[in-house]
């Protein structure tokens, strides 16, 4: 295993500093954490962000967004370092940008640190305290230094914890709830039962996600409990905990039908309400799923690439749950919570291989060389020599049993040999 020697085991790892990448990669851009995090600024209306740095990182930026004002008068600017201002420091020129972005209109403004600054020690921490004394715009600030973040998930949630460090106390409105990590604007993706049975009840979803608006963060301490969708969000759920005791309910995490029956009785009791039979039937699925997954997927060895918008660790703890030993594991960010997974893991009596893969054509040769039986994600079109689990995308937006039951029925497609589908549409075991 001299081509992985350089990788650390899971239970080595402390942060996402130790998750190294599997194979050399010219451009691990799409990890940069500024992309991420200038993407979501660019869709919370409301709020405008400046980016300094030198002039690579100002030509990336407009990529992601390509205007520099917005529809609902957000403005999305740059500051760009001269040689000057790189030995000696940008106080008074971002004091100045940080001033017309106000009397532009800006409501509240992200400055967003990249490299240099970071590296050059610019206390824009000191610079944020000293304009907003004079300012109507509420100003947050982060630092995104690509060489302390390998990974884009991290300029997501740290964009999240910054705008909720703008939040005050309310008064807690009992019929209303957070659902953190669904789009106010999607519509399209079909309403998992649990938030369709808390609207039949009465209560106020308010969306926190891409497409929601700075006003939905700033009122969301006045909720009863916060669902936690997805772990980009995780941590602005976690700081809502410390600071105005706002429960979470984590259920991005939660696979093994008894988790999920556990954080649903927890959720009624915290909002004083009963459960009739909404979720007999997605439960009897998972159920029944399950059970034919159990001979199926015990016993065999799989490497974990790309998973969309699961979060690896708790995903594995579930399959290990089903005999499933993971050999190698893709970590987009090793999460807060991820060491009680790791935990988890251990107690199954597994510690794989964790790395970042970004060069699919260097990847594939070294996860055949492994002989598992199963890839669980993509490797974005490379051809692998055993079967994959691709499209988990489509789990997004789903949440309790029946994301369940849509995982387990990809992994029994993935593992179907020729004609033993039925009529019906089931899998025959």
């Amino acid at each position: 295993m001299s081509n992985v020697s350089h990788l650390k085991r899971l239970s080595a790892v402390r942060s996402n500093a130790g998750v190294k990448f599997l194979t050399p990669c010219a451009f691990p851009g799409s990890h940069c954490p500024l992309h991420s995090a200038l993407a979501l600024a660019g869709n919370i209306r409301g709020v405008s962000s400046l980016v300094i740095g030198t002039p690579e990182c100002v030509t990336y930026s407009r990529v992601v967004l390509q205007k520099p004002g917005r529809r609902h008068g957000e403005l999305h600017w740059m500051y760009v370092l001269d040689a000057h201002e790189v030995v000696f420091g940008c106080r008074k020129g971002l004091l100045d940008a940080i001033r017309e972005m106000d009397r532009a209109g800006a409501k509240a403004i992200l400055l967003i640190g990249t490299c240099v600054p970071d590296l050059i020690g610019e206390d824009i921490e000191g610079i944020v305290r000293e304009a907003q004394q004079e300012l109507s715009a509420r100003l947050v600030f982060i630092t995104l230094g690509h060489f302390k973040c390998n990974s884009f998930p991290s300029g997501s949630w740290n964009m999240l914890k910054a705008i909720g460090s703008l939040m005050e106390p309310r008064t807690i409105c009992p019929q209303v709830v957070n659902v953190m990590g669904r789009s106010p604007d999607e519509e399209h993706i079909p309403m998992p039962p649990l938030l369709s049975a808390l609207e039949k009840r009465g209560f106020t979803l308010r969306c926190l996600a891409p497409g929601s608006a700075l006003e939905d963060f700033l009122e969301a301490p006045d909720a009863a409990a916060n669902l936690v969708l997805s772990p980009f969000i995780d941590p602005l759920a976690a700081d809502m905990e410390q600071a105005f005791g706002t429960p979470a309910f984590r259920l991005h995490s939660a696979y093994a039908p008894a988790k999920i029956d556990s954080l649903y009785a927890a959720l009624a009791e915290k909002l004083g309400i009963q459960w009739k039979n909404e979720f007999d039937r997605e439960r009897s699925e998972v159920l029944s799923l399950q059970e034919q997954a159990g001979g199926r997927l015990h016993g065999l060895r799989y490497v974990g690439a790309h998973l969309g918008p699961l979060s690896a660790l708790p995903l594995a703890a579930y399959l290990a749950s089903l005999g499933m030993e993971p050999l190698m594991l893709h970590l987009e960010e090793f999460w807060p919570d991820d060491k009680e997974w790791v935990k988890a893991l251990q107690a199954y009596g597994y510690d794989p291989y964790v790395c970042h893969m970004v060069n699919r054509d260097s990847d594939a040769p070294l996860l055949e060389r492994l002989a598992p039986d199963l890839c669980l994600g993509e490797l974005s079109g490379a051809r692998l020599g055993f079967p994959c689990v691709p499209h988990l995308s489509d789990l997004y937006g789903l949440c309790g049993h029946e994301r369940t039951a849509g995982l387990l029925r990809k992994l029994l497609h993935a593992l179907e040999e020729p004609g033993e589908r039925n009529d019906n549409g089931t899998v025959s075991i």
